[in-house]
């Protein structure tokens, strides 16, 4: 009786393009949540900017003083240097740089 030779399985190219485009779809998702923001921050700059526009219409309609116009905007920017050290300047695993301004 003839010994069968077991031969390696040939995959089809349909199934290697495939698998090529499935390995290249999740780097591309990799590569986005990399970059994407972070949403403390980013929610954090959306209340800084509604803040600081709510607090200039107060003072041009004189509804608030100049003092407390002043005190809106130094907290304003407080809030605008947490959130962005918290976008950009914070390390992150793997390549330890956020994306550059």
């Amino acid at each position: 009786m003839a010994k069968k030779r077991y031969k390696k399985r040939q995959h089809s190219p349909t199934v290697a393009a495939k698998r090529l485009a499935e390995q290249e779809k999740l780097a591309s998702e990799r590569e986005r949540a990399k970059n994407r923001w972070d949403p403390t921050g980013r929610m954090l700059l959306y209340f800084d900017l509604v803040f600081l526009a709510a607090a200039s219409i107060l003072y041009m309609n004189h509804l608030i003083s100049e003092v407390i116009s002043g005190l809106c905007t130094i907290i304003g920017l407080i809030l605008l240097f947490i959130a962005l050290w918290l976008l950009f300047g914070r390390k992150r695993g793997g390549s330890g740089r956020g994306p550059g301004l």
